[in-house]
């Protein structure tokens, strides 16, 4: 058993090695690459197999051999086309190849009552980096005549990862009730960059050569945010079986802070001969600060969930199995996931260096379904939706420009495999298709209408943003996971 354990944390290592990702606020995210993914994860009411640690802690003792898990992302291909985000025509686009590990765990039973596992898993991955620049000939400055090059360039760079690291563990009380209980350190890297930088600028015969003063009109907005966050949560599970169904409660605790490193927090503003109403030059003014390490605090909270599930047999043999999980996550208020003093001369009392989260409630549901096609093969499917939690919501009191900009997207998922054993073991081949759609969002920016200065807005060098921004997602996960059970026959 020793040289097993050892294996799990060397591999381990691996897992939790890669660079970070970022956040995209949907709970569902996750791909666990075995048989819970193949059914979507509606397995709380049993069937979660080594993933039960996650699921419904209760659901370890399922099993009575012992366990070693490998689970691997072979190919993942995400697609992101936002049209309109820019202003009328400018599109972005963003495409993603990876090759990544994904879930490893060993699961023991030391007692007859008793079930143990420990596992390393990847609970969500995401990346989006956006670029592009918008550069044309366009008559904009109200005190210089004829035209000036109109030059924008935007840079989004969004990298999250979320790892789990665990110990769970379940008792049976009869041969029909369990309990369980799972402790976890989500580990969670953030590496967040927006930039949006415009510049007008006069051109040679707009000038006139020499009989009028040369000067470029800017506009400069950049966010910066890098931090890892460790923090302790606990899930309970109970899971009750007959027969021919089993039906299992799962509850998840929110989240709680324990330590952070690699804190970086910058923002800056800044505006340049920008000629207001009447022509009158507005004030020029950057605003600029940067903290690090203790100067700044960082905080990624995680709310409370409750789920229930449950997993019917449909035929005396269990050759086929349906199976539905349903989840609430409880709201998180608006709250500093970033935070730090600002220097006297960057508008003190303005909270300059803060960025803030929160949650809307919500319900996801999930359902799958198995089929033993023969002896030593099964064929899985599922569904699940994978909601927004940030999707429309007020971040009042903070304002809405100190949140991390991202995506608001309900995403839905679809999945499905075959299971192979051979000699006691089993090896999984799998897909997942998951695809999102907003119509009518709002732009990052205008920067095809732009005007001087918007006085609405209190915006150089852009327009009003319109809300019909599109965006339309496409992910495609293959996946490979192989079980290896031991003192078994079967």
């Amino acid at each position: 058993m020793l040289r097993y354990l050892v294996s799990v944390f060397f591999l381990a290592g691996m897992v939790l090695t890669p660079a970070l990702r970022a956040q995209s606020f949907n709970y569902w995210t996750r791909n666990f690459n075995e048989e819970s993914s193949l059914a979507s994860g509606a397995v709380v009411g049993g069937g979660a197999g080594p993933s039960a640690i996650y699921y419904n802690p209760a659901a370890i003792g399922e099993n009575n051999f012992s366990q070693l898990s490998i689970h691997a992302s072979l190919f993942s291909m995400n697609l992101a086309n936002l049209r309109n985000a820019l202003g009328n025509g400018v599109d972005l686009n963003s495409i993603r190849l990876v090759i990544e590990p994904r879930f490893i765990s060993y699961m023991i039973k030391p007692h007859e009552k008793w079930n143990l596992e420990f596992a390393f898993l990847n609970n969500e991955n995401y990346f989006l980096t956006l670029n592009t620049a918008v550069d044309m000939p366009m008559d904009l400055l109200r005190s210089l005549p004829g035209e000036e090059r109109y030059f924008a360039r935007f840079q989004y760079y969004d990298r999250y990862r979320d790892d789990w690291v665990g110990i769970g563990g379940s008792y049976a009380f009869s041969s029909r009730l369990r309990f369980g209980l799972t402790l976890m350190v989500p580990v969670r890297q953030l590496d967040y960059n927006y930039v949006l930088d415009i510049k007008a600028i006069p051109l040679p015969d707009t000038t006139g050569g020499n009989d009028m003063p040369y000067y470029v009109a800017s506009y400069d907005e950049t966010d910066y945010v890098h931090f890892n966050n460790y923090r302790l949560l606990l899930k309970g599970g109970l899971l009750y079986k007959k027969k021919s169904w089993s039906i299992g409660l799962s509850i998840t605790s929110p989240s709680i802070n324990v330590y952070s490193d690699g804190k970086r927090v910058a923002r800056e503003k800044s505006r340049s001969n920008i000629m207001g109403p009447d022509t009158v030059r507005l004030p020029d003014y950057t605003l600029t600060d940067y903290a690090e390490k203790k100067e700044m605090k960082a905080d990624f909270k995680s709310p409370f969930s409750i789920a229930v599930g449950a997993t019917v047999h449909l035929s005396t043999e269990h050759k086929q199995t349906l199976y539905f999980t349903s989840e609430f996550f409880a709201g998180i208020k608006p709250y500093r996931i970033v935070s730090a003093h600002e220097n006297s001369w960057t508008a003190e009392g303005s909270e300059w260096l803060t960025f803030v989260n929160g949650g809307k409630s919500l319900v996801n549901v999930a359902v799958g379904y198995n089929i033993q096609l023969k002896e030593n093969v099964r064929l899985m499917g599922g569904f699940r939706t994978d909601f927004n939690s940030r999707k429309n919501m007020d971040l009042s009191p903070f304002e809405d420009s100190k949140k991390i900009k991202g995506l608001t997207m309900d995403i839905y998922r679809l999945s499905g495999g075959v299971i192979f054993t051979f000699k006691g073991q089993d090896f999984i081949v799998g897909l997942q298709y998951s695809v999102g759609r907003e119509i009518n969002q709002e732009q990052f920016a205008n920067l095809t209408e732009p005007v001087e200065y918007n006085e609405d807005l209190h915006l150089p060098l852009q327009g009003d943003p319109h809300y019909n921004m599109d965006v339309l997602i496409n992910n495609l996960n293959f996946y490979f996971g192989a079980t290896f059970n031991f003192n078994t026959n079967k």
